[in-house]
This record gives structure tokens, sequence and C-alpha cells, in this order.
């Protein structure tokens, strides 16, 4: 099993693969491999997924993804 953290400014549902799987700022725990992640609707946020692979991480030492930006549109 590996970790990630999803950093956003606001919290927001962390979708891995086409799958919610957790919060923003939250700790997540996925299989370790490829993987998609994006924050779901409404699209005001930029990229609007970000791939990544996974691998030799720890509960201390998640994988950050610190990608995400707002663009300015609604919330």
């Amino acid at each position: 099993m590996e970790y990630v953290v999803v950093s956003y400014p606001k919290d927001r549902k962390v979708r891995i693969d086409d799958k919610v799987a957790g919060n923003t700022n939250d700790k997540l725990m996925v299989e370790t491999g490829h993987h998609v992640f994006d924050l779901g609707n409404p699209r005001d946020y930029k990229p609007l997924w970000v791939e990544k692979i996974v691998q030799n991480t720890t509960s201390v030492t998640p994988l950050r993804i610190n990608d995400f930006e707002p663009t300015g549109g609604a919330t």
C-alpha cells in the first residue's frame, strides 16, 4: 500500500482513477503504480488531472501532489 497527499487550498474530493478516494490535504491510501488524480466538478482548477507513478512511500513520507491550483472560477 502507498500513501499520497493531494494539496489544495480548499477542501475538495480527490478522485483517483475516476473514483472518489478522500479529501484534499488528507493522507490517502492507494495501490502501488500509475494513477490519475483529479478534483472532480466543478472544474475550476488546473491542471484538470495529474498522472503520477506512486511507489516507495510510507505513512510518514507520502507522495505529495502539489500540482493543482484554483483558476478563479466558481467554487
